[in-house]
């Protein structure tokens, strides 16, 4: 059976998207002007599809029956959540665990007041999703980079633990921020990676703050491995994020779940939380995120099979194109694109080249940090015969330059 015959979603459609709400189209316009058009956004992590019909369903049922009034998450959501984590992860978690938020990011950041105090430190991974930063900043902490490194002749990256311990030591360290899968390097931790950063955190009284919203992308021959699921004394000493929402297009719903196995870690979130007013999930986001859990799996299955097609042409591109190099993703819907063979002067004119002469808009490597100038993260998940027309574009604004 062919790839084509397996999926019976619709991948295949582009969709309009020019004067919608969408951010990653808008700012083209606002800063490349009306003549911007033909510019094509592969940036921003979101998607180019639209939702699994059975979600859409549980929202138009809902949008045509329901009250919209101030809601509680019920037996029913916790179940749906619950049911994915043992289905998909192996990871049997307690729904008393769980604390709900409209995003990922305003999660952190509570998570962040929670344990931590200005002035002191937290570790994060660069180059990384950049709101990290901008977490650790707007909280008073003080970063401290344990620069991921680049394996040059394996194409992938990988932990400095000699540096993570002594950043871990210093007193003044209180929090580390992991990223799983780490965006945008693409990695998938192994359990023994995660352990040996769990160790070194409980050695050294660091919390760990696990972003774990891209755990449903894996490609074959990796497993991601939630962190709770390592052992009780991990588990005591992380609060993990999660969300349907990447993984089912659904980030303007605003869900998020919060698992903190720790009760005295949860009290002191929920507290954070109450002290900027509560933190809760729209009702849309709950009905969307209980009807994915339970009905969407197949929608998220046939997904994989057009991200994988992607990243292969992704791949072949990189393999006949001089001064480029796919870091292979073992997760996530991102590649990470090395493009420091191709001799641009600094990182603002290798992204203006791109913008005005390949006429595609991807996020630059700078935003994740310094150690990723040079690369662009590149959205995969998009209809295939978008993904064709960049890379084609590309290819030819590249021929011209030699």
């Amino acid at each position: 059976m062919t790839q084509a015959q397996q999926i019976r979603y619709d991948f295949d459609s582009i969709l309009e998207r020019h004067g919608s709400t969408s951010i990653k189209w808008h700012e083209i316009e606002e800063e490349m002007g009306p003549d911007s058009r033909d510019v094509v956004p592969l940036s921003v992590a979101d998607m180019e599809f639209k939702p699994a019909p059975e979600i859409v369903e549980a929202l138009v049922t809902s949008a045509a029956n329901d009250v919209f009034g101030y809601d509680y998450a019920t037996d029913d959501y916790f179940a749906a959540l619950t049911g994915w984590m043992s289905r998909r992860h192996g990871f049997d978690m307690d729904p008393s665990w769980v604390s709900l938020s409209d995003g990922v990011m305003p999660a952190i950041n509570t998570a962040l007041r929670a344990v931590t105090h200005p002035g002191d430190k937290v570790i994060i991974q660069r180059p990384v999703y950049y709101p990290f930063t901008y977490a650790a900043e707007r909280n008073g902490l003080t970063i401290l980079d344990n620069e991921l490194f680049l394996d040059e002749a394996a194409g992938r990256y990988a932990i400095d633990f000699d540096d993570l311990e002594s950043k871990a030591s210093d007193p003044r360290t209180t929090a580390m921020i992991l990223c799983n899968p780490h965006n945008p390097v693409g990695r998938v931790w192994t359990a023994d990676e995660l352990r040996r950063i769990g160790d070194i955190c409980l050695k050294h009284g660091v919390i760990v703050l696990c972003d774990e919203i891209h755990a449903d992308f894996a490609y074959p021959g990796h497993q991601v491995t939630m962190f709770s699921a390592l052992g009780e004394e991990y588990a005591a000493n992380v609060f993990e994020f999660t969300a349907p929402t990447k993984t089912f297009n659904l980030a303007g719903l605003l869900c998020s779940n919060v698992i903190i196995p720790n009760c005295d870690l949860k009290r002191r979130f929920d507290i954070a939380a109450e002290n900027i007013g509560g933190l809760t999930v729209s009702h849309f986001g709950l009905v969307a995120c209980q009807a994915a859990y339970n009905h969407a799996a197949e929608w998220l299955d046939e997904l994989m099979i057009v991200l994988e097609r992607n990243l292969g042409l992704v791949r072949e591109f990189a393999e006949h194109t001089d001064g480029i190099r796919l870091i292979e993703p073992e997760g996530t819907y991102l590649a990470w694109i090395d493009c420091r063979g191709l001799g641009f002067a600094s990182p603002e004119a290798l992204r203006t080249f791109l913008r005005e002469k390949g006429r595609v808009w991807f996020d630059e490597g700078s935003l994740f940090g310094h150690s990723g100038d040079y690369f662009e993260r590149v959205n995969l998940a998009c209809p295939t015969a978008m993904l064709e027309r960049v890379l084609t574009r590309l290819g030819q604004a590249l021929a011209s330059r030699r």
